[in-house]
């Protein structure tokens, strides 16, 4: 990425969303590893991380907006 490069505003930093999704990831495994199946765990993986992608945008977007006016 350019050095230059300016923000649209469409996502947030790669950071914020690896960050909350590993965290996350390592909570949902304290409190269901090993307690349901790996094709369960997967798709609880899917679907969080999808969740999570949706929530991060939709209030970093806000947040955006919000600076801008």
């Amino acid at each position: 990425m350019a050095e230059g490069k300016v923000n649209d505003g469409r996502w947030a930093p790669w950071w914020v969303y690896v960050v909350l999704i590993v965290g996350c990831n390592l909570i949902k495994q304290y409190f269901i590893g090993g307690k349901v199946s790996d094709v369960a765990n997967v798709a609880i993986t899917v679907a969080m991380v999808g969740a999570l992608i949706f929530v991060i945008t939709a209030v970093y977007r806000s947040m955006f907006a919000t600076r801008r006016r």
